[in-house]
């Protein structure tokens, strides 16, 4: 760090302060993560036979359902120090966080190395009881995430298995109504072929719980008899991108912020380029589905992909890892819109998914 402050004091002598600002600060970002990423457990609340079914079924040989000791969350937290100091943003991967008893002391400990760091929480709104809310309020929580694919129980119920669509409305309201609003509230809809029929009628359900803004994913599949429920291809899909026209008109009337995925899969890269993820067993991957075999499949062509390991925090150190060449060169190569082999069968890859949602059609 004294090289580089040297460096900066140079620049400044010689009156190139903007040059330090927008270019050589930028370099500097990007030796930290902007966000990092712990796997806390692999286990869920819910049993979606499309989602996490390598949690759920025998397709991954190492996985063994569980919870992270909270003690082992620590060292973890120990370890990679440094750089949680200088991240923006902190998230508990990849499951229903609040399903995990310590998940309030995991959120603390982390505040400790850095009191200004966001947890960005993603649920499936089974476990927003009042309780919980009450909890996040006590804490640096600047969004919360509901996964709601539908606005019928029908719909909703036959998709997520276990969920209870009365539940999840009605903890939706409470949470709504005990932050008021000093949460933003969004909604993750993933838009399938069973479900797109209610997507402009979703708009006014959401508008009527409150929600500040509607993210539409599109459906990656893991396994190839669930690939058919993908809206996008490679030419496009014009009778839903009406859908989503109608949809993104009706929100802006509404004054709801929307997020939609492109139809046409087309190579973007992801936004996992400034996240560190970190597994269960302190294993750093580009992405929690690379941390370990993970089945996938795209255009009706699977593959088991993975892993990619740049390295283990209790090994090496935490930022000589993100810095390492296989790690810069694996994000460089995503930032330039180059896909790795590795992430050929991932539809994220292809711009379908959410890495790549636009504001706007």
């Amino acid at each position: 760090m004294k090289k580089i402050s040297t460096y900066i004091n140079k620049l400044r002598a010689l009156g190139l302060r903007k040059f330090i600002t927008t270019t050589y600060i930028k370099k500097i970002r990007t030796w930290y993560p902007d966000m990092i990423s712990v796997e806390i457990m692999t286990k869920c609340n819910l049993k979606c036979k499309h989602c996490r079914v390598t949690y759920h079924g025998s397709l991954i040989e190492d996985v063994v359902p569980a919870f992270m000791e909270f003690d082992f969350f620590t060292k973890i937290i120990d370890r990679i120090s440094p750089l949680v100091k200088k991240a923006t943003s902190f998230q508990f991967s990849t499951i229903e966080p609040l399903f995990h008893k310590d998940i309030f002391k995991m959120m603390d400990y982390v505040s400790v190395y850095n009191n200004k760091i966001e947890y960005n929480i993603l649920s499936n709104g089974m476990l927003l009881n009042e309780k919980n809310v009450k909890e996040l309020l006590k804490r640096n929580v600047s969004s919360i995430t509901v996964s709601l694919d539908g606005c019928t129980a029908r719909t909703v119920e036959s998709f997520k298995t276990n969920t209870k669509f009365d539940t999840v409305v009605s903890n939706i309201s409470r949470f709504k109504r005990i932050s008021g609003g000093r949460i933003a509230l969004n909604v993750v809809f993933v838009s399938t072929k069973n479900n797109i029929h209610e997507l402009v009628d979703y708009v006014a359900f959401c508008k009527s719980l409150g929600v500040d803004r509607i993210l539409v994913n599109g459906f990656m599949s893991f396994l190839p008899e669930l690939s058919d429920l993908a809206l996008y291809s490679r030419q496009g899909n014009s009778e839903v991108h009406e859908i989503f026209k109608r949809f993104y008109e009706t929100a802006k009337r509404e004054n709801i912020e929307v997020e939609l995925p492109s139809l046409t899969a087309r190579p973007q890269g992801c936004g996992y380029t400034s996240i560190m993820t970190i597994d269960e067993k302190g294993n750093v991957s580009p992405c929690i589905l690379l941390a370990r075999k993970t089945p996938l499949t795209l255009f009706c062509d699977s593959a088991v992909v993975g892993p990619v390991i740049f390295g283990n925090i209790f090994d090496s150190d935490a930022a000589s890892i993100w810095r390492s060449d296989k790690s810069v060169r694996f994000r460089s190569m995503l930032k330039k819109h180059i896909i790795p082999k590795e992430c050929t069968h991932c539809a994220d890859a292809y711009g379908v998914i959410c890495s790549n949602r636009e504001l706007r059609l």
